[in-house]
């Protein structure tokens, strides 16, 4: 069996339903299932499910794909990996598969395999340092939490780890390689994490990739990292991702450390992630991006954390991310304030976060004399890099008015820096636009979107869906016709790219095209797809060995081609 019948038949065992279900609130609308968008906030359901079809579609943020890709998007697998996911929910067996290197796959188990160990040591160790499990008491962990987050001790010892392991028959090149074991200055290897309390790091399935280790006593540094591996890598990996990407519906919450993730986690408040002693990248970002377009940034309440707070800040307005910023009192980080507030009380600070405008203008004029020219030419300077993604609301403008006045700059002049101050555009808006306005439309969507809205929507659906399902806005469409024509049924962002398009079909006369005309180049279309997608089977090795599925591509082939040619012919006549 080819890959592509294999794909296939993996594709329709799935329940897509079943599948998104599990994550979304789902309501029955026509032939879809609508929800909440899982993707972004939003508090009128945009997205949609249309089983029948294998598909989910998003109005609001563009999001859009079948099983894989919401496997792909959701829990950060590879195709390779959400394909065999679901192969063995739906009991398929698959062929052996070489898109990789044995080698490279079977180094990957062995490193699990030895991390996983590595973890079990830990653990175990644990429970013979009283002087760790006070630690951890002391910070408020105790109970099921203390398995739940993994908590384990490294031993003060030069090699009790490398002995352990080796003993279970792991090599010593493949402990370094994993990053469990460096090398000292003699060149004897040693464990690379002694007398530590430790923190398995996981990556966005779940699976140890690494460890965080916490100094027991005095010594620097206080907190250390495995260092990158094969399967690791700290400017890609946020702590805690695993267990927060499902509960990202109000928004991403970024804090600093390991402890301020995992004490909210124990006070349930399990949207919290934080980047593994970096500043947030772009790769955090874009993860982040396929759960949520909010951010709620809380770091520690000292002028490093406030810094920290305006390097993630100047890191996701570029990428179109809504940002709210926590600020906690002086002395104060996340875990000690969730401790002393209780989980309820540090859900409602959440919930009252305030959007970022009040800090940075607090931040640019932070220590400035505004009777000075050189300090209020300095605050204008600070401000303009974040002034441009303001909304274009009223409190936008009396903002700027305010600034204005403060910084005794004309009105006019500030609004002409701001609009001359482009925002940077970024890949990552292409993926998911927050204000997406009339989405990519093919020529003949377009014409049959228009055709619907002018009362013909029955003949549109007539039509068979293999003609335009694969074609750019189809899923435009699709909820159209499920509403029976009547846009008004249709989710928010669905009716704004409606009316978007009958405008301009108002001003380009595109609303009295022939349906005759459009349905015949609809199926030639389509024709011409099929025609293409039979050439590539006849040229597969795999369809030259075999005599019988040969007969049925030919067969099937010239079908098509007489109908492309009986199509051309009307075509001429219709002139």
């Amino acid at each position: 069996m080819r890959d592509r019948e294999i794909v296939e038949r993996v594709r329709d065992a799935t329940d897509l339903l079943a599948l998104v279900g599990s994550a979304v609130k789902l309501r029955k609308q026509g032939s879809a299932h609508v929800g909440l968008c899982p993707f972004h906030a939003e508090r009128s359901p945009s997205f949609q499910v249309v089983a029948n079809r294998g598909f989910y579609h998003c109005f609001g943020c563009g999001k859009h794909g079948d099983a894989f890709a919401w496997l792909m998007e959701r829990e950060g697998m590879t195709f390779p990996e959400a394909l065999e996911q679901l192969a063995r929910a739906a009991g398929i067996d698959l062929p052996q598969r070489r898109e990789r290197p044995s080698a490279e796959v079977d180094l990957e188990t062995r490193m699990r395999s030895a991390l996983d160990a590595a973890q079990t040591f830990f653990e175990t160790q644990l429970t013979r340092h009283e002087g760790a499990r006070t630690y951890l008491r002391d910070r408020g962990y105790e109970g099921p939490f203390l398995a739940e987050a993994g908590f384990g001790m490294a031993p003060d010892a030069w090699d009790a780890l490398v002995n352990h392991l080796r003993g279970l028959n792991f090599s010593g090149e493949l402990l370094e390689q994993a990053g469990l074991a460096s090398r000292s200055e003699r060149g004897t290897q040693i464990d690379f994490l002694r007398n530590r309390l430790t923190i398995p790091i996981h990556d966005a399935r779940g699976r140890v990739v690494a460890f965080g280790g916490r100094i027991m006593g005095e010594g620097q540094p206080k907190y250390l990292n495995t260092r990158d591996t094969p399967l690791f890598h700290k400017g890609g990996t946020l702590f805690g991702f695993h267990r927060a990407k499902g509960a990202m519906k109000d928004g991403a919450l970024v804090v600093e450390g390991y402890f301020d993730v995992l004490q909210l986690h124990q006070h349930g408040i399990h949207q919290a992630i934080a980047p593994l002693g970096t500043a947030l990248t772009d790769e955090h970002l874009k993860a982040l991006g396929r759960f949520t377009r909010r951010v709620i940034l809380c770091f520690d309440g000292d002028s490093a954390g406030r810094r920290a707070m305006e390097k993630s800040l100047r890191m996701a307005l570029p990428l179109g991310f809504e940002v709210r910023l926590l600020e906690l009192p002086q002395g104060e980080d996340p875990d000690t304030w969730c401790l002393k507030l209780g989980g309820e009380a540090f859900r409602e600070l959440l919930r009252a976060a305030p959007d970022w405008t009040a800090f940075m203008v607090d931040r640019a004029m932070e220590g400035k004399d505004l009777r000075r020219i050189t300090d209020r030419m300095g605050a204008f300077k600070d401000l303009l890099d974040f002034l441009p993604y303001l909304p274009r609301t009223t409190e936008s403008r009396d903002l700027f008015a305010s600034l204005a006045h403060q910084l005794q700059v004309p009105l006019q002049e500030l609004d002409r820096a701001v609009k001359g101050r482009a925002v940077p555009a970024h890949p990552q808006e292409a993926d998911a636009p927050l204000s997406p306005g009339l989405p990519e439309l093919d020529d003949l969507i377009r014409s049959l979107l228009l055709l619907s809205t002018a009362g013909e929507w029955r003949r549109v659906q007539e039509a068979p869906p293999a003609w335009w399902e694969s074609l750019q806005g189809a899923p435009l469409l699709q909820a159209l016709l499920d509403a029976e024509g009547e846009v008004s049924l249709l989710p928010e962002g669905a009716v704004a790219a409606l009316r978007h398009l009958e405008a301009q079909a108002s001003r380009q006369d595109e609303a009295g095209r022939d349906a005759d005309s459009l349905f015949a180049r609809l199926e030639g279309r389509y024709v011409d797809r099929e025609i293409q997608a039979n050439n590539r089977l006849l040229q597969d090795p795999a369809t030259m060995v075999d005599a019988a599925l040969m007969n049925r591509v030919m067969t099937r082939q010239n079908d098509l081609l007489a109908r492309q040619k009986e199509l051309s012919r009307r075509r001429r006549a219709s002139r």
